[in-house]
């Protein structure tokens, strides 16, 4: 079944909508967020409050939807109806806003379904991986996948004030920039259209198991425990190492390096570009061509890498040097898109392909609820003792348990010898 001649080719179509639509949701996501003083003005409330309206509802109805229905939908109905249902959830709120936009309330909904829509979205790139390219290609369609999520932040932090400098209304701007995920959705209902691609049979479960047995099995696996605190502990640094370097960075001595914010936000391009972009598509090469699927080597690379060099954020001699500090971040931001596209990665070769939706869901949505922690107890720890050091201590923590949890993923999933007969192994 390696072999690509018994793949479709409109599998790059395939992936083509969902990297048009994972750079769209991102932009959507992130494009407000530069102009929230003009935002906050224009709806005539504080900043705090406008950020807990534009900007918190979407991340959290993206984790419950990706949870709770997101992978469901996709194991059923294919990736292509999923892409095309979150495309529209993202696109059609934001090309209406003009009209509803000035309600609070309107904005608050029209958020949460964005948010929904990313989940939808999200929830199909195990299946794109697992159904629809041979062993040797999922790295690449993964890199792509995981990279266009960073290219769609970068864009949308730029892409925002662009536009808005240009049409004066953050309404309009978020409008303007839904052409992006309607593009993707058009796409989307093309590929639908098609001719139905034939994919290659899938091995029959053992002992003919139906889907709700298999997924029942899979719940309880300690493969499903351990991949969900693995990623709990990924997401942890994710979001302390996107959301608060950059203010410990630019925060006065001794509460931080003392750096200011624009050198800060400079330092950080190493982090969200070269990491975020180029992290995930090394990642897929990385494991295609070097580590022939063995997802445990990813795992154990990128947190050593978050280990060691989170840690090193903390050394005087690190912050007095521009050029290593940027080193040490740049490495930084390549360990965590080198753990997190593995997730997936791991996902679509440790499941029965019609589980990949659903198990995806569980192992991300739960674990992005790591990122949530992490925030808290480092707002908490800054708070108390007016320093970064102790959540920078921390992170570095959290990837050493995460290094170590990998080993025991890794025997947890050892395929039986029942699977090995059958031809059934489970990912590396």
């Amino acid at each position: 079944m390696d072999s690509s001649a018994e793949f479709p080719r409109s599998r790059w179509l395939v992936l083509l909508a969902a990297v048009i639509g994972y750079i769209a949701s991102q932009v959507a996501n992130l494009c407000p967020a530069p102009v929230l003083p003009q935002v906050a003005a224009s709806l005539n409330i504080n900043l705090g409050s406008t950020s807990n309206l534009v900007m918190t509802p979407f991340l959290l109805s993206g984790c419950i939807i990706m949870l709770l229905i997101g992978g469901v939908i996709c194991d059923r109905y294919g990736v292509l109806v999923t892409l095309i249902v979150g495309g529209l959830l993202v696109a059609a709120p934001a090309t209406l806003l003009p009209m509803i936009g000035h309600s609070t309330t309107a904005i608050f909904w029209s958020r949460i379904v964005q948010g929904g829509g990313q989940g939808f979205l999200y929830a199909a790139v195990s299946p794109i991986v697992a159904l629809w390219f041979p062993n040797h290609q999922k790295g690449l369609a993964l890199g792509c996948m995981s990279g266009s999520v960073a290219a769609g932040s970068a864009l949308g932090l730029v892409a925002g004030p662009w536009v808005f400098a240009r049409v004066a209304n953050w309404q309009t701007m978020c409008a303007w920039l839904s052409v992006i995920t309607w593009v993707g959705v058009v796409l989307a209902v093309v590929l639908v259209a098609m001719p139905k691609a034939k994919l290659p049979v899938q091995a029959s479960a053992p002992g003919g198991a139906s889907d709700g047995t298999l997924f029942k099995r899979a719940l309880v696996s300690p493969v499903t425990l351990l991949g969900v605190l693995v990623s709990f502990m990924a997401c942890w640094d994710m979001q302390c190492l996107y959301n608060l370097t950059s203010t410990f960075l630019a925060a006065g001595k001794p509460v931080g390096a003392g750096f200011g914010s624009m050198t800060a936000g400079s330092l950080m391009l190493g982090v969200t570009l070269l990491g975020g972009v180029g992290g995930p598509i090394l990642c897929g090469q990385l494991l295609d061509r070097v580590f022939k699927g063995n997802a445990k080597t990813m795992f154990l690379m990128g947190f050593a890498m978050m280990c060691v060099f989170i840690y090193a954020l903390t050394l005087p001699a690190v912050l007095a040097k521009i050029v290593v500090l940027e080193a040490v971040l740049i490495l930084s931001g390549f360990g965590v898109q080198f753990v997190l596209p593995t997730l997936y990665y791991f996902v679509a070769k440790a499941y029965p392909p019609q589980l990949a939706g659903k198990m995806s869901g569980i192992w991300i949505g739960i674990g992005t609820f790591g990122g949530v922690v992490g925030m808290y107890i480092a707002g908490v720890t800054i708070r108390t003792q007016n320093s970064y050091r102790t959540s920078l201590l921390l992170e570095a923590l959290v990837a050493l348990v995460g290094f170590v949890l990998v080993f025991a993923l890794a025997a947890a999933n050892k395929p039986k010898p029942a699977q090995v007969a059958q031809g059934a192994g489970a990912g590396k």
